[in-house]
């Protein structure tokens, strides 16, 4: 058959969810490698800590949602030949849902039977399954479950399926081009980025493949030694064997853990687990995507817990992934005006089940020839060449929109005499309306008298002087605008001149939003009853607002608030109380309190709580039924509901 591209819908239990929150990300993030020291040889650098953020500004928390399931149609988009079937899923930052081996009648790829967020990426939702892109900052993407941009570009015959975005934190743009030549065994992904700065920016991307956790399964990759962390630091081991256990088998692995293969610069890169017929999935490129990782949940039960927690019926599943850089631990840099661009390839392999079992280096060895004679890596290679001017600067038939920021980056670089944004990527048009054009084009932000949503934000330097311009001329009397004015300085750590701006904008308008955002500029400053106080206030302004509440509960939580935590929950709507991640604040209140026996009824109704965003190494219902036990004769272990450590 010929290569078929459509767009259409599959039928999907899915947990709905808002895509953004109404309050913006000035809370800090908690990302394990930003904390990370080093173990290593002066040899191994592998920019340890380089690009890490403290914040997602100005991108929102997506962590409005919960865990109900209900069936609904999701609009995909499907790439086939007469080899592979491919199910790719725009809505979640692109991710490839599902790759079929139609010749083997085999899933090459790990399938959830939901799209169930959980709170494990930078922006708190994600979704386990298939493959996600992941670009910019450590800790998964900003996109990861956001709406790309999506087009079509027709080359000598097949359809390309592209998808792309312009990420503002690093302010680069990125494209994904898809294609599956007719007699292909091989679904082919072009990236591309391009920093159009006339800064270095650091630099991140892994691409992040789940395949089924098999028993017998074997791991492959050409390297003798990997990068891993414990005890907070990071350091080097040999592999395959790491504290007498085989790591070529993922399964035998006891808990959670990561491992970065330092592959050598002539050794070919590639990934790929096979099971023990001597059957899988293989990624490999171009040589700039020099990482491969593997990451297992382990075999503790808490890992159990997680398992089951991603998915519905869906099973267990691992990692496998390739990234730019040697690890996850720190970003690359990115020189000014360069454009970063490499290959991947998706397929299956096969090779003698007598050698799966069998000394890795042989098997190893094995995978490699395969991979060669069925995929030569200069032939990989000279596609990624031949495919720039034909594939990737060629102009894409707009199917889907994304955001909005790119259309208005466009303006701001017209405004300073530069050129657009890779001039070949559509990024639509934004109304002259918008707040960020108006302020642009006009000085002012608008009228803001019937207006609390922030809506979207920005944290260049270029608004911040237009913010300020603006307050002094158009905009005086302008909550909106000083409330912006404001969120930059308390984002860049000024302080005293964000109270000074947010406290100029309540003067004008209080609302619940720059009265939340002095809370959070009291706590950095550690003025610990004024940000209980505004945390307070900004509640009663807009107490049915799930994604505020949660924000302001969880500031006063670290404050110790208990009491006054335990007195505001009371008077919030019964929508909002129901909850779990509110029954969850409630119930450690209570224990801190000495109600333990109120805090435990909390925890044991309805056949124990489930927290629907629990944040991946929270731990945070192990920690409350430690505390109610302390004060029990007959102590009771932790129930395997409320168990998410999957780490010894």
């Amino acid at each position: 058959m010929t290569t078929l591209l459509k767009f259409e819908t599959m039928q999907i239990k899915v947990s709905p969810w808002l895509e953004e929150a109404s309050v913006p990300f000035i809370s800090q993030i908690n990302i394990l490698q930003n904390g990370l020291q080093s173990r290593l040889e002066a040899g191994d650098d592998i920019g340890l800590g380089f690009g890490t953020i403290q914040t997602l500004y100005p991108y929102a928390q997506q962590n409005v949602y919960t865990r109900k399931l209900e069936e609904q149609e999701v609009e995909v988009v499907r790439l086939e030949n007469e080899y592979l079937k491919a199910i790719f899923l725009p809505s979640l930052g692109g991710r490839l849902w599902s790759l079929y081996d139609k010749v083997a009648q085999r899933d090459l790829l790990y399938v959830n039977d939901v799209i169930r967020p959980s709170n494990l990426a930078v922006r708190n939702a994600w979704v386990s399954g298939g493959v996600e892109w992941n670009i910019g900052v450590i800790g998964h993407s900003p996109f990861t479950c956001s709406q790309l941009f999506v087009g079509v570009v027709e080359v000598e015959g097949m359809e390309v399926l592209r998808m792309y975005e312009y990420e503002r934190i690093r302010k680069v743009t990125y494209q994904m081009d898809f294609f599956l030549p007719e007699d292909s065994k091989f679904l082919m992904c072009r990236m591309r980025i391009v920093n159009p700065n006339e800064i270095e920016v650091p630099m991140y991307w892994w691409s992040n493949m789940a395949v089924p956790e098999l028993d017998g399964g074997r791991l492959v990759v050409e390297a003798d030694e990997a990068y891993t962390n414990g005890e907070g630091a990071v350091y080097k081991v040999q592999v395959p064997v790491v504290e007498g256990v085989d790591i070529t088998y993922p399964k035998t692995i006891p808990h959670a853990v990561d491992y970065f293969f330092d592959i050598p610069k002539v050794k070919r890169k590639y990934i790929t687990q096979l099971d023990e017929s001597g059957y899988g999935m293989i990624q490999t490129s171009t040589s700039r995507l020099q990482g491969r990782k593997l990451f297992v949940w382990g075999q503790a039960r808490g890992s159990a817990r997680w398992q089951e927690y991603l998915t519905n019926e869906a099973g267990h599943y691992i990692e496998i992934q390739a990234g730019l850089a040697k690890t996850q631990y720190g970003c690359l840099h990115m020189e000014p005006a360069s454009e970063w661009e490499w290959l991947e390839a998706y397929g299956a392999i096969q090779v003698d089940k007598q050698l799966v079992q069998g000394e890795w280096q042989s098997l190893r060895k094995q995978v490699t020839q395969t991979l060669e004679e069925a995929l030569p890596e200069k032939r990989l290679e000279q596609l990624l060449k031949e495919t720039r001017a034909s594939v990737a600067l060629r102009e894409a038939k707009l199917i889907k929109t994304g955001s909005v920021f790119g259309a208005i980056e466009n303006i701001r670089r017209e405004q300073e005499g530069k050129g657009a944004l890779s001039k070949h990527l559509d990024f639509g048009q934004v109304s002259k309306e918008n707040k960020w054009v108006q302020l642009m084009l006009e000085g002012n932000m608008g009228g803001c008298e019937d207006r609390e949503m922030s809506g979207s934000y920005m944290k260049e330097d270029y608004y911040y002087k237009l913010l300020q311009k603006a307050v002094q001329q158009k905009d005086k009397d302008n909550a909106y605008t000083w409330y912006h004015l404001g969120l930059y300085e308390l984002v860049h750590q000024q302080l005293d001149q964000a109270i000074n701006s947010l406290k100029h904008s309540r003067g004008i308008k209080a609302t619940a939003f720059n009265t939340y955002a002095l809370a959070i500029a009291y706590s950095l400053r550690g003025n610990t009853e004024e940000a209980i106080d505004y945390c307070i206030k900004a509640m009663r302004l807009r107490n049915d607002d799930i994604g505020l509440v949660k924000e302001c509960l969880s500031l006063l939580l670290k404050k110790e608030a208990y009491e006054i935590l335990l007195k505001e929950v009371e008077m919030l709507p019964d929508a909002i109380q129901d909850n779990t991640r509110i029954k969850a604040y409630k119930a450690f209140a209570y224990a801190k309190c000495g109600s333990v026996d109120k805090a435990e009824e909390i925890l044991r109704k309805d056949e124990w709580l489930e927290v629907e965003d629990i944040r991946e190494g929270e731990c945070f219902t192990a920690q409350l039924w430690n505390i109610i036990q302390e004060g029990k004769k007959d102590k009771e272990d932790l129930p395997f509901q409320l168990d998410f450590k999957a780490t010894f």
